[in-house]
């Protein structure tokens, strides 16, 4: 009788248990998906467009190094450093790091890399400085997210990557510590990387530039500097994902190379001869020094921070060596989405519309919205075709689909205004403008909980030191992430039945209380 009863009451301890086990995965998965979702979410909801382009630091260099120091400022100055080692949102001093990187899988904050000892990279070697570069390794021996394009910067000489060294050692120090990644677990674990590592990146077997004898010179050099230091495959290149493009693994697909990509909700285009094969190489380095897209447009989103950060200061025969390189690329084309019966635009649209169209990125309209739409439609569809086909504004021609014909792109379109179509565009009566003592009402009423006790770091009104990044940020920003949810900040402030109205209403008196300088009354 006893065997028995602990048989049983063994079972059911085995029973209970793997119940546990099984509560505790499903908790896990569940927290792990939320969070990337969380993450893809404020991702898609745009970023504003990069206006601040960051002053290289002056140098007055003399001496043995002064020649080594002026390459590396030139090397410097090729691989775009300076875009994500300054915190541009806040307009922070060059090279000392603190911008924030959105990645699905949580925020990367970039380091400094100033000559500051203590928070910067003064005190490494030039062995751990070629290691960081060249592997991706840390001189703590941790493994880098591939955020940080050690996977190209691997392509770049020793005898470079040391002159950037003497560069960076040269610039004026800055004392700014390194704000900590804010990740999703279990992503937070640094050496979950090796198992990306051994997949997609073997450091010793691709480490350098090797010139190929078949072309010539320049060739070689336009290689180098799209290869290595451009790390132009990092967005112009279809990268391998989990499920979909939302969940890009950082990792090119090197049978598409060059042959298009999304970044920051803005289509980076196919680059390789199929594509820009006929255009002249005066008008495309046009492309990099006057922002001019090929066909009518202007450069916008990241790569016209690519090009006044770097690309502007690269000399003519290096621009026009990256050019001689990018007219020879001859990559296999992605499969092309089949078009469905019914709508045989979608492929077109989802492969070189949608970059632009579901998010309004660049003013472009938005997928759905019938009142982006409208005052295009009421122009009539010959009109709509004719811009997309030719471009306009911001919109390049073809969407850059040069191989697409005009009968693909007017197949795009009416997807596109079918999204509206039938949708009454409705005229909004203007809504009461709320005042700062409504605001204080709903402070007090909605906010208050959190704000009033300064519970899980929520800023005190008029605490004016927790309150200056928000101000600095200015009135916009900080109510676009009371909006959407920002690093803990729930979506709406968690106030489901609050309007817009009222949202704005209750940020403007708490900046007004913790900025009185300033004037939120007008907004």
């Amino acid at each position: 009788m006893n065997k028995l009863l602990q048989r049983i009451f063994s079972k059911k301890r085995n029973v209970l248990i793997l119940i546990f086990l099984c509560i505790a995965l499903g908790g896990t998965l569940i927290y792990v998906i939320t969070g990337i979702q969380s993450n893809i979410a404020e991702m898609q909801a745009g970023t504003e467009a990069v206006t601040y382009f960051p002053p290289y630091p002056p140098l007055k260099v003399t001496g043995k190094k002064a020649d080594l120091i002026k390459r590396g400022e030139y090397l410097t100055k090729a691989g775009d450093c300076i875009a994500c080692h300054t915190n541009t949102t806040d307009k922070g001093p060059a090279f000392a790091g603190g911008l924030a990187m959105q990645t699905p899988f949580g925020v990367i904050y970039t380091p400094n890399i100033t000559p500051d000892k203590a928070t910067g990279i003064g005190s490494w070697t030039d062995a751990e400085f070629l290691k960081a570069m060249h592997e991706g390794i840390s001189p703590q021996g941790e493994y880098y997210y591939p955020a940080f394009p050690y996977l190209y910067f691997n392509k770049i000489t020793k005898e470079d990557v040391l002159a950037i060294k003497a560069y960076l050692d040269s610039i004026p120090a800055v004392n700014q510590k390194n704000r900590p990644n804010e990740m999703v677990w279990p992503f937070s674990w640094r050496f979950l990387q090796f198992g990306w590592r051994l997949l997609f990146f073997h450091p010793h077997k691709t480490s350098g530039y090797t010139p190929h004898p078949d072309y010539s010179a320049e060739w070689n050099r336009g290689a180098y500097l799209t290869e290595g230091l451009g790390h132009c495959a990092m967005c112009h290149t279809p990268s391998y994902n989990i499920l979909s493009a939302d969940l890009p693994l950082g990792a090119p697909i090197r049978k598409y190379d060059l042959t298009g990509g999304r970044v920051q909700g803005f289509l980076a285009p196919n680059i390789m001869k199929a594509n820009i094969g006929n255009v002249s190489d005066e008008e495309f380095i046009q492309v990099f020094t006057h922002n001019r897209m090929i066909g009518g447009g202007k450069v916008e989103g990241p790569m016209l921070e690519v090009n006044e950060d770097s690309l502007k200061h690269l000399s003519h025969s290096d621009l026009l060596a990256i050019v001689t390189y990018l007219k020879s690329v001859n990559s296999q084309l992605p499969p092309k989405p089949k078009a469905s019966r019914g709508s045989p635009g979608k492929p077109t649209y989802e492969v070189y519309c949608a970059a632009c169209h579901a998010t309004g990125a660049g003013g472009a309209p938005k997928y759905g919205d019938p009142i982006s739409w409208d005052p295009l439609i009421k122009k009539g569809i010959t009109t709509l075709y004719t811009t997309a086909i030719t471009g306009i504004g911001g919109m390049p021609a073809k969407g850059t689909c040069f191989s697409c014909t005009d009968e693909e792109i007017k197949e795009a379109v009416d997807y596109m205004t079918a999204s509206v179509a039938g949708k009454v565009v409705k005229i909004i009566p203007p809504i009461k403008k709320l005042t700062l003592a409504d605001g204080q009402h709903i402070y007090e009423e909605k906010c208050s909980v959190c704000h009033r006790t300064g519970i899980k770091n929520a800023p005190k009104p008029g605490d004016i030191s927790a309150w200056k990044p928000m101000v600095a940020a200015g009135f916009f920003q900080t109510y676009k992430n009371v909006l959407y949810g920002h690093k803990g900040h729930p979506p709406r402030g968690g106030c489901s039945t609050c309007s817009d109205a009222e949202l704005i209403a209750a940020v403007k008196y708490m900046m007004q209380k913790s900025a009185p300088n300033e004037n939120y009354s007008l907004w």
